[in-house]
């Protein structure tokens, strides 16, 4: 990529990330590597970045990505990030990348079509002051199903949701304009230790509209877990929760009828066959997908197959009367002699103030808490016990093309391995549409030539996704300017099932045919089934590197646990009907009421604990 073109686009990019601290990281990074001292400490020569070959650059850059610190790891492994996204997108309809002809990636399937936005808005263009029953904040899998719940019932709701509105419309399927548009932090932001990409919705409907679909229920050993853990006799385990889980996914027409499998999931398939090992239809929230059509949804479902909040909670709710607020940011909880009596938001500078019977926090498991800490609400398990289900990949080069970016998102898996422990903690393979943005930023670099080499291949490679139930847990803790910081790194008894998952991954990979197995390192460790060596040699070369932070490469598409349900106010938030232990009138409903990680993708657990909860909320308030 030209250096004039990098010069160009990087501002922009920078400008995307989520906190000036991040910024001011980066910045200090790179002012380091153009500086003699600066290269002394990051790569062990005494010359600024620029002044070296480039034979030299990379070599810095791998020494760098072998540093002792961590942080300098992950400034090395920001870097590669930042160059590789402007090579492989961009923010031109129009453009049709280089990269993109090579690897034969067709880009936009096409112009977006138009479709009427039905769910009726309310501007805020002065300071303004509503007042309702229930205030919902949030509107994914939680705040959605919640608020067509509540309304449904005849309660006056108002929902507030951080990001936009966009639907079919707004689906342009360039992978640069979806982040920015529909996800938090555009997609940019990381843990505190910058090791773990984190991905969550930010659009109405929340991460609903841009996940890939799966649609597990609660599985039945997580829901005694749940239960134990949280000291409850028959939360989860009862009736109540059995039968939300039966509403929503009626409501959100959960089936295994339009999973016709891709490339990827065909691959995937035919190595758990072969090796003896489970494999599953996924149950998806999707109705009339269509294969050739498909494999775009992480960036809107143009085909409106997607059976989101916003296409059914959120349209219930306002054709029932709930009113609406798009890109409006609460900032605290209202509370009147203890009891929540509304929100303080802020909407496109203006500051709205909504009085309520009521407040339900629904805002996703990185910001839900810190509302409350900013609020000095929710006691000391606010924030805590923070899960991930980091997912890290094998990738396999096959001799066919693959085009992974083609087919339904994912209609195969294998829980094979859910349970290495005995207590239920393992990890499933899963894999999805890969566009070229995901490995451009996941995928290890050694060199210029290799790297380019792996990222125009892309359309002969497949992926084995080792999504990881992990046990141990981090926080969310607020800046002094009160926004959230991810504190989470992987323990090592976590990391010992990463090992375990990138060893069968390479396994499964070779059985279904990859001539090449790649590691997810940040230098990748690589094997040739057929040189005469084995996967235990390939696993050995990997645990050379490491399986740790910037180490390895992470991202988490589900964050769980910050506001967790309990009995006792010492170890969890909110109680047995989600109402927060210290605060009358406030509830928590998105996925940080889990007492511990899910194990299966959330969505319809998030959605049940809603529809439990302001089920019980609505009785109580008629």
């Amino acid at each position: 990529m030209p250096v004039e073109v990098i010069r160009k686009r990087l501002p922009g990019v920078m400008a995307d990330l989520s906190h000036d601290s991040d910024r001011s990281q980066l910045r200090q990074f790179l002012r380091l590597l153009d500086t003699r001292s600066g290269g002394l400490f990051l790569y062990g020569r005494p010359r600024a970045f620029t002044e070296l070959e480039q034979a030299q650059r990379a070599d810095a850059l791998l020494r760098m990505k072998r540093h002792p610190a961590g942080l300098v790891r992950g400034g090395a492994r920001a870097l590669k990030t930042l160059v590789a996204l402007l090579w492989v997108t961009t923010d031109d309809p129009a453009e049709h990348l280089a990269a993109w002809e090579a690897m034969g990636y067709p880009g936009p399937d096409g112009p977006p079509r138009k479709v009427a936005k039905t769910v009726e808005l309310v501007a805020i263009d002065r300071d303004t002051a509503l007042q309702c029953d229930v205030v919902v904040v949030g509107s994914g899998a939680g705040g959605g199903t919640a608020a067509g719940v509540l309304a449904g019932a005849g309660l006056d709701v108002i929902v507030l949701e951080a990001g936009g509105y966009n639907n079919e419309s707004d689906f342009s399927h360039l992978e640069r304009d979806a982040y920015r548009r529909m996800y938090l932090h555009k997609g940019l932001g990381t843990t505190a230790d910058g090791g773990m990409v984190v991905l969550a919705g930010a659009t109405l409907g929340g991460g609903t509209v841009i996940n890939y679909t799966t649609s597990f229920p609660t599985p039945n050993r997580v829901r005694e877990e749940w239960d134990r853990v949280a000291g409850f006799s028959e939360v989860f385990t009862g009736e109540g929760y059995a039968d939300s889980l039966d509403a929503v996914a009626s409501r959100l027409e959960v089936n295994s009828d339009h999973g016709q499998p891709s490339p990827r999931a065909q691959i995937l398939e035919k190595g758990l066959r072969d090796l003896g090992w489970q494999v599953g239809e996924m149950p998806r929230n999707a109705v009339g997908c269509t294969g050739e059509a498909c494999g775009y949804c992480t960036m809107g479902c143009r085909l409106g197959a997607k059976r989101s909040t916003l296409a059914t909670y959120l349209q219930d709710a306002s054709q029932a009367g709930a009113r609406v607020i798009t890109n409006a940011h609460a900032r605290v909880v209202l509370t009147d002699g203890g009891r929540a009596s509304g929100v303080l938001a802020d909407v496109g500078g203006f500051e709205l103030t909504v009085r309520a019977r009521a407040v339900v926090l629904a805002a996703g498991a990185l910001n839900t808490p810190a509302i409350l800490l900013r609020s000095g609400l929710g006691g000391r398990a606010a924030g805590r016990y923070l899960r991930m289900h980091p997912v890290t990949a094998v990738w396999g080069r096959f001799s066919e093309r693959v085009d992974p970016w083609t087919g339904i998102l994912q209609t195969r898996y294998s829980d094979e391995f859910e349970d290495l422990d005995g207590s239920g903690y393992g990890f499933k393979f899963e894999t999805a549409p890969v566009h070229p943005l995901f490995p451009a930023a996941f995928m290890g670099w050694e060199s210029g030539d290799s790297f380019k080499r792996d990222i125009l291949g892309l359309g002969h490679t497949s992926v084995a996704g080792i999504l990881l139930r992990d046990r141990d847990h981090g926080r969310v803790v607020i800046r002094k300017d009160g926004s959230p910081v991810f504190r989470y790194s992987l323990s090592r008894y976590d990391l010992a099932h990463v090992r375990e998952g990138v060893a069968r991954g390479g396994e499964l990979l070779a059985s279904a045919g990859a001539e090449e197995v790649i590691s997810s390192t940040v230098t990748p460790v690589r094997w040739r089934p057929d040189s005469g060596t084995s996967v235990e040699d390939f696993v050995a070369r990997v645990d050379a590197v490491g399986y740790g932070s910037n180490q390895t490469g992470y991202f988490t598409f589900h964050q769980m646990g910050t506001a967790r349900m309990g009995r006792f106010p010492a170890d969890s938030v909110v109680g047995a009907d989600n109402e927060v232990h210290d605060t009358s009138g406030l509830f928590v409903m998105d996925g940080s009421c889990f007492p511990t990680a899910s194990g299966v993708n959330p969505m319809i657990s998030i959605a049940a604990i809603a529809h439990r909860g302001s089920s019980i909320l609505a009785s109580n308030l008629a």
